[in-house]
């Protein structure tokens, strides 16, 4: 097997780091690469001839006597069991079968790529540490036999994740998102969206009186489904404790683009707040969603701390830098 001098690649058509990146790791997890993968532009009209033919092969293949592709009009012609067999022997049978799967299979790989590709080309820079080779091999593994579009787009953020930051995505994360269904995908994202960040924990505010499925539409079957998946904590009891202390402290959570800051005077009774943890898989999947600012889930939250000893303020986050945040000031108070 040939070496590929990914340097020389990348100077011959002007790829940044990160795209080069990608391609090396295509071609370790699939051992070639075809010239279309990364080249939405050119490829887009057959794309979409593709996907009209595909459509039209699963809506017919259970009995297809030939199929023609000529001057952009497709004919399928279906016959009988009977008449199946007589122009095609089993072995023959079996090895179109297999043939058809295989290319429907690289079909999906290149999806896949090319949304990891695009979802790159905003990117300028990425960790110099290889993409571990068992993750690549398990990851091309698994996205060759995924076609729902919103599932590839998945598989391609993710990809582009693990191409930037290594180890961003387990493999126990890979198996688990492999039995993913959209509709528990889209379950997900929908409480997702409503993850509170605080140091490396990830939680939901649970609040008082079924506060989550009265004000924001999250309901105990969510809850129930994501325990079962893995992606929360099962255990009710679990929370957040703020302990007394002879000083002021001025902890902060990250509420999506806002962060919230407790303003806790010395000597403060201790207090704590009744959470739904997100498990370490579940945090890895947080990457892949888009967390909202609601400030009536901030409001809600600042209702349940805030007391004569606990002021809560809130500002809009301005960067997310290696070492912290830059947020607005002045801070606003909530309530």
């Amino acid at each position: 097997m040939a070496l590929i001098d990914f340097d020389k690649i990348k100077d011959i058509l002007g790829l940044s780091k990160p795209l080069t990146k990608l391609i090396e790791v295509i071609a370790q997890g699939t051992g070639a690469i075809t010239q279309p993968y990364l080249i939405k532009k050119n490829a887009e009209a057959k794309a979409y001839e593709i996907n009209v033919v595909s459509k039209a092969i699963a809506q017919n293949q259970s009995s297809l006597q030939k199929i023609e592709y000529k001057e952009s009009k497709l004919s399928l012609n279906s016959l009988d069991k009977s008449t199946i067999e007589e122009i095609t022997s089993l072995p023959e049978r079996a090895e179109n079968r297999i043939e058809y799967q295989e290319q429907k299979r690289q079909q999906n790989i290149e999806r896949v790529t090319q949304i990891a590709a695009e979802q790159l080309e905003s990117v300028k820079e990425v960790s110099d540490e290889k993409v571990d080779e068992d993750w690549t091999t398990h990851f091309f593994n698994y996205a060759q036999d995924v076609s729902n579009e919103e599932m590839q787009n998945l598989w391609g953020r993710i990809l582009a994740g693990e191409v930037e930051s290594p180890k961003s995505y387990s493999l126990r994360a890979l198996e688990l998102i492999r039995n993913l269904s959209k509709s528990e995908a889209e379950i997900f994202s929908k409480v997702a969206k409503y993850a509170v960040k605080s140091s490396n924990d990830y939680f939901l505010f649970k609040g008082k009186k079924d506060l989550l499925n009265q004000k924001f539409g999250i309901t105990f079957n969510d809850l129930a489904l994501l325990k079962e998946l893995g992606l929360l904590h099962t255990s009710e009891f679990t929370s957040y404790e703020y302990a007394k202390s002879d000083k002021p402290s001025n902890p902060h959570l990250v509420f999506g683009n806002d962060i919230v800051f407790m303003e806790i005077k010395e000597n403060t009774p201790k207090f704590t707040i009744n959470i739904y943890l997100f498990t370490t898989i579940g945090k890895e999947l947080l990457k892949l969603v888009d967390i909202e600012s609601d400030f009536n889930y901030i409001m809600e939250f600042a209702k349940e701390v805030q007391t004569e000893n606990t002021i809560v303020k809130y500002g809009q986050i301005l960067e997310v830098l290696p070492d912290g945040l830059r947020h607005s000031v002045p801070l606003k108070n909530v309530i």
